[in-house]
């Protein structure tokens, strides 16, 4: 299933205007900010929190919170190099748009379509019977079939605004 997942992926290479260990202390220091009781009603689209560091790669797992459930759901990887200049940082990384969830729901509505599909077949078998069968498998395949694109989308929006903190001047 991975495998016909893969082509959903998408590779980035960008830029940040600082050192490598400024930005890695920056993260940090976020990541260890104590949140308050209703910090979850803040603005702010970014939570350091989903952000799992290891050497020079970092990990973001975002996945759709109560206050913000069209915010995507996915991973992005991106690893942490020397750029041309010595002061800056150079980012490669990709936007997984799916994660174990969205295969777990894939899984789930193929069996129920699955079962759904015998049951009306059972019941039964004329043209109309046929008619309602396809579209559900036509609409519910091309609804899963699209999330990915959607979610790649979103991601895309969260690791752009992610990679504008990092460039900010207020990391110095």
């Amino acid at each position: 299933m991975k495998k016909v997942l893969k082509r959903f992926h998408e590779s980035f290479t960008a830029e940040i205007k600082h050192p490598q260990t400024r930005v890695i202390e920056f993260i940090v220091t976020e990541k260890s900010k104590k949140r308050g009781l209703f910090d979850f009603l803040s603005s702010n689209p970014i939570d350091f929190r989903e952000i799992t560091l290891s050497n020079d790669s970092l990990i973001i797992d975002v996945k759709p919170k109560v206050l913000n459930p069209f915010r995507g759901m996915g991973k992005i990887s991106m690893h942490l190099d020397k750029g041309e200049n010595s002061s800056w940082t150079k980012v490669e990384g990709e936007i997984v748009p799916y994660n174990n969830r969205y295969i777990l729901t894939v899984c789930l509505f193929l069996s129920f379509l699955t079962v759904w599909t015998a049951f009306a077949f059972i019941i039964d078998t004329s043209i109309n019977t046929y008619i309602v069968v396809a579209l559900g498998w036509t609409i519910f395949t091309l609804i899963l079939y699209m999330l990915p694109f959607w979610y790649r989308s979103r991601l895309r929006e969260y690791k752009d605004y992610f990679l504008l903190i990092l460039n900010s001047k207020s990391i110095k």
